[in-house]
């Protein structure tokens, strides 16, 4: 039996969140974007491998072929948490920043 764990705010600035998929363990950390400007812009996620890195949003081969304990639930959180976050720090690649065009296609991936 899995049990839903709300968000954990750590600090004003961090909270994390409960992402399984790659493993039904798996986390992902939000941070705050800056402390001079609170509540502008999408916080940074530093998601693990719930992202294996940029190029698995238009090939998701290459996160499902990495190993998924649960791709339904990670396609959920990859649509999620991209439409949370401005940049998405994965798992095996550089930052990327997330952009409308990236949204869309991970909300049309987690309706499979």
């Amino acid at each position: 039996m899995l049990f839903r764990i709300g968000p954990f705010r750590l600090t004003h600035d961090i909270e994390i969140q409960a992402t399984p998929g790659h493993t039904l363990s798996c986390v992902t950390v939000l941070v705050a974007r800056s402390n001079l400007s609170p509540g502008i812009g999408r916080p940074t996620a530093i998601v693990g491998d719930l992202f294996e890195h940029r190029q698995d949003i238009e090939d998701e081969r290459l996160w499902v072929e990495a190993g998924s304990e649960d791709p339904r639930a990670q396609r959920n959180h990859r649509a999620r948490i991209a439409e949370l976050a401005d940049w998405i720090i994965p798992g095996h690649g550089g930052p990327f920043r997330v952009d409308p065009s990236m949204r869309e296609t991970l909300r049309q991936q987690a309706t499979y």
